[in-house]
């Protein structure tokens, strides 16, 4: 993915480009759609990788076919039970010291 600094480029350009964080900017050329700027300024770096992984999207795919499911209820549990494992290993280092 390239970058560039929104500062570095033509002042209408990044007028464009900070409109973009409110509203979708399409680009024409010949009076057709060319380019999209959708803005990003939610988002933090692993949101755009994984937002454009095939990888990502190929793994999403395959989870949403499968008929295999975990209940809440025991998602919840094994939450509760890492919250408390870490709680007890926190407890063990400060008696340790």
């Amino acid at each position: 993915m390239k970058r560039v600094a929104l500062e570095q480029l033509p002042k209408e350009i990044a007028e464009l480009i900070a409109s973009a964080q409110r509203e979708r900017v399409v680009i024409t050329s010949n009076g057709e759609p060319y380019a999209l700027i959708v803005g990003v300024e939610y988002k933090d770096e692993e949101d755009l990788q994984l937002e454009f992984s095939p990888d990502f999207w190929r793994m999403i795919e395959e989870r949403r076919r499968s008929t295999v499911s975990i209940p809440l209820k025991d998602v919840m549990a094994e939450l509760a039970a890492e919250d408390q494992r870490c709680r007890e290993q926190e407890a063990g280092a400060a008696a340790k010291e």
